[in-house]
């Protein structure tokens, strides 16, 4: 027994109390966020696995812990002993955790909390249940000491760094909406996605670690826009917010009603938020509980896929300007970081924590800098091999000057997210640490080197990235890169690159102005990791009679450890490609320099 098994027994004994057979428990929080604060990190208090993913089932005998391939190392060593089963997600043999949980649910009494699980997946799970009680936040009941969760200032990204008016961006949401949706009529669309509110509205904050958005709940209607927040959270800059978008500030609570208020109509005699006829909802980003009021109040409710989704994944020319910026900035971080650990390894007292102090401070000093974009990644040696590794003061491990160093670092900074992965050769490596290092960074250009016609999804490109790699029989368990929002979310969809389809469906077609990681890597259990990623952004490539033709622009200028390239593993095109990335690295980044260490860049980006 550990405190594991104890605190899943005591929920067991809850769950008798309440008449539930199987309880349910996701890693979200009442907005289907992918990342979430303290408050809602109820898998980690219950079982002690710490990833940004996963899911939990409970019945009176067993308990299951479902984690994707980036956490199979990690989920296996965090709940060693407390008698949980884990569910390597991905695997042949293991199916999809809406399967499994649909499947122990059958005939039995489901429990979950509704405000955590969105209403889609509530809907499926429950479908064969005898019963189901969605009220029932039980771990909760035995998180005594759980933190509070976290209101910070609001304040408003301004026009220069978003480029658009949160006015303007409602009026594209409206005009979506009455184009898809004709029938409609008065309607009241409930938005619950922080990032899309955070964009919507211009609004930034800092209500969980790294993300920098606001607890919130928005309706919009065809001629009003209703904010709702903890009262906490407003600032002074909070009352800076454009007067023309009729935006009502409420308060905010677990649970939000807000329709059920007085009814109310604006001076253009469009419909406030309680005159409506339809309420519309995302229910894959909306809570059951939520869904369950409307529905029990017998409103007519339809399913929408939220607008400002695909919206702020194309980014503006102002937005992909500053980014670019941003990015200069943070490669410019990540070379200094480059030579130091690989100056320093061996000399001087290094480990794990100290690549993120690094980190910190290089980026602290630029003034633009708010936070650290997701917790720094700086994996030595055997620690690479997992994909979400995160160092603490008591497992951080000494750097010498041999093997190597995987850093998966990011920042947020007022004009821009960024996102850079770099694995370091410190000294003496295997052969085949050089392999899978070489083949990486070959899959990486790849990919950065693509042309594709217009209507590609991330499906049809990734066998570009792995085609190295699958070549020599290799492969990674995990996507090969997610969007990435503006001073929003690290992770950002709805497109990715990946070759399985997921639940959800196809990922959405690649378009201009989306931006997109690529981040192939290698990872051996217990030995090595390997990962190498840039930022792209997609643009045009040329037209022709068979149609438009699509490309990627770099975005990222950082080195490729040429201490880890063996040059067997490449074509003659892939050293081409490697040639011609390290001279634009070169040329673009040199100027941040001064000679000396001009001189060092220069050697880090000779050809080969």
């Amino acid at each position: 027994m550990n405190i594991y098994s104890d605190r899943i027994n005591h929920l067991r004994k809850l769950m008798k109390a309440e008449g539930i057979d199987v309880y349910y428990i996701p890693m979200s929080d009442c907005h289907d966020s992918e990342y979430v604060g303290d408050h809602f990190r109820c898998i980690e208090f219950l079982t002690g696995f710490s990833g940004s993913a996963g899911h939990v089932l409970i019945t009176m005998d067993e308990a299951w812990l479902f984690a994707d391939g980036r956490y199979y190392i990690q989920a296996a060593n965090q709940i060693e002993g407390s008698g949980i089963i884990l569910m390597k997600w991905g695997q042949p043999d293991v199916p999809e955790p809406l399967v499994f949980v649909r499947e122990k649910a059958k005939g039995k009494v489901l429990g979950f909390d509704g405000c955590v699980v969105n209403a889609n997946f509530a809907e499926k799970i429950s479908q064969d249940a005898s019963d189901i009680k969605y009220e029932k936040d039980l771990v909760g009941k035995i998180w005594t000491d759980r933190p509070a969760q976290t209101f910070t200032e609001i304040w408003n990204l301004p026009l220069e760094y978003c480029g658009e008016s949160s006015e303007s961006k409602l009026a594209r949401v409206r005009k979506e909406i009455e184009k898809e949706y004709p029938d409609a009529g008065s309607y009241a669309y409930l938005l619950g996605s922080l990032d899309d509110i955070a964009w919507v509205f211009n609004i930034r904050a800092n209500d969980i670690p790294n993300n920098p958005v606001a607890y919130a709940y928005a309706v919009i209607c065809g001629g009003t826009a209703h904010l709702l927040t903890n009262k906490k959270g407003y600032g002074r800059n909070w009352y800076q917010m454009e007067e023309t978008q009729e935006t009502n500030k409420k308060g905010y609570g677990r649970n939000w009603y807000p329709l059920e208020e007085k009814k109310e109509t604006n001076e253009k005699g469009k419909a406030g938020a309680t005159d409506v006829t339809c309420i519309l909802m995302d229910k894959n980003r909306i809570g059951y509980s939520t869904y369950r009021y409307f529905k029990n109040r017998k409103k007519k409710i339809i399913h929408i896929d939220d607008p400002s989704r695909k919206m702020k994944a194309v980014k503006n020319e102002t937005e992909i300007k500053c980014l670019k910026q941003a990015l200069l900035r943070d490669s410019a971080v990540i070379i200094r970081l480059m030579r130091w650990v690989k100056e320093n390894a061996g000399k001087i007292h290094l480990d794990e924590i100290s690549i993120d102090e690094f980190l910190l401070q290089k980026r602290g000093e630029d003034p633009l800098f708010l936070e650290h974009s997701f917790d720094t990644i700086a994996a030595y040696k055997e620690n690479a091999a997992m994909m979400h590794y995160e160092a603490t003061l008591d497992t951080a491990k000494a750097i010498e000057a041999e093997g190597m160093l995987l850093v998966d670092s990011g920042g947020q900074y007022k004009d821009g997210t960024t996102d850079i992965t770099r694995t370091f050769i410190l000294g003496p490596v295997t052969d085949e640490e050089k392999k899978s290092f070489t083949l990486t960074a070959a899959s990486m250009l790849r990919l950065l080197n693509a042309k594709f016609i217009e209507g590609c999804r991330g499906e049809n490109l990734d066998i570009m990235t792995r085609e190295p790699m699958w070549m020599e029989g290799m492969d990674y368990k995990c996507g090969t890169g997610h969007g990435v929002g503006h001073v929003l979310n690290v992770h950002e969809g709805p497109h990715n690159i990946r070759y399985r389809i997921g639940t959800a469906g196809p990922s959405a077609v690649l378009e201009e102005g989306m931006v997109v990681t690529d981040e192939p890597g290698v990872y051996r259990e217990g030995a090595y990791g390997v990962r190498t990623e840039n930022e792209l952004l997609v643009v045009p490539y040329m037209e022709t009679p068979d149609g438009k033709f699509l490309q990627f622009e770099n975005l990222t200028f950082i080195p490729i450890d040429l201490d880890g390239i063996d040059i067997t593993y490449l074509t003659e095109e892939d050293k081409k490609l490697l040639n011609n990335y390290h001279e634009s690295v070169y040329q673009t980044m040199a100027p941040f320099f001064d000679t000396e260490m001009q001189n060092w860049l220069k050697e880090y980006t000779r050809p080969v």
